[in-house]
């Protein structure tokens, strides 16, 4: 072997090494929300609920139900930010996911898979006006305002989202149909662990990532009626 090729062998196994290293320094973090009802305040009159919520002698009440994957969003905060644009699919007439979280200064993309035309806007964020996407097409916005927005359609006035903007975001998961969620490769530090759904911030913890062994995060209720 030449004095040359044995170098690139050496440097490439360096490479491999780092690289391998680099992974064995992350970790996976895990967990789960569950849909649950808050408590009634009392000496205040509650709204009477829909006829489904109630007991009628027949049937019985339906429960109030959650779906994670279009309306709950989870977020890791940390050192390090995101750079990947936040995609936004309008799907079957509505928003997935309804419940988005982005960060300031990262592109917000919005893909209509609809058979028609849609025109969403949210009031009092600049730069989202109510422009027409149509079917199978594609708009994309610079998000420069932090805070909370609602999503609205002028051609749908039932379809709602709404919008998340934070400082700083350093990972998204969309929940799984069962409430699990995991965010892969997690580098070791100290993190801020926050739950979306609709326009509330259901859930804010602390969470310190080690360099080995999974993190598995205690269960997180949302509340069940709370979209709003």
């Amino acid at each position: 072997m030449t004095r040359s090729r044995h170098r690139g062998l050496v440097l490439a196994l360096a490479t491999l090494g780092l690289v391998s290293l680099t992974r064995a320094g992350a970790t996976d973090v895990k967990g789960s929300v569950r849909a649950a009802e808050t408590a009634k305040e009392k000496n205040i009159e509650a709204v009477r609920a829909p006829y489904w919520q109630e007991w009628n002698g027949f049937i019985e009440p339906r429960k109030p139900s959650v779906d994670y994957a279009r309306e709950v969003a989870v977020v890791l905060i940390g050192a390090e930010t995101t750079r990947d644009a936040t995609t936004v699919l309008i799907q079957n007439g509505a928003l997935l996911p309804s419940t988005i979280v982005a960060q300031h200064g990262v592109p917000l993309r919005i893909r209509n898979t609809d058979d028609f035309t849609h025109k969403l806007s949210a009031d009092k964020l600049k730069g989202f006006d109510a422009i027409e996407t149509s079917s199978g097409q594609s708009r994309e916005l610079q998000i420069l305002q932090t805070g909370d927005f609602v999503i609205s359609d002028k051609l749908a006035p039932y379809l709602k989202g709404h919008l998340h903007v934070l400082p700083k975001v350093t990972a998204i998961a969309s929940p799984e149909a069962d409430g699990s969620f995991k965010f892969a490769d997690v580098r070791p530090g100290s993190y801020t662990l926050k739950v979306f759904r609709g326009a509330f911030e259901m859930s804010s913890s602390t969470l310190e990532v080690k360099e080995k062994g999974e993190v598995v995060v205690p269960q997180i209720a949302v509340d069940a009626k709370a979209t709003k």
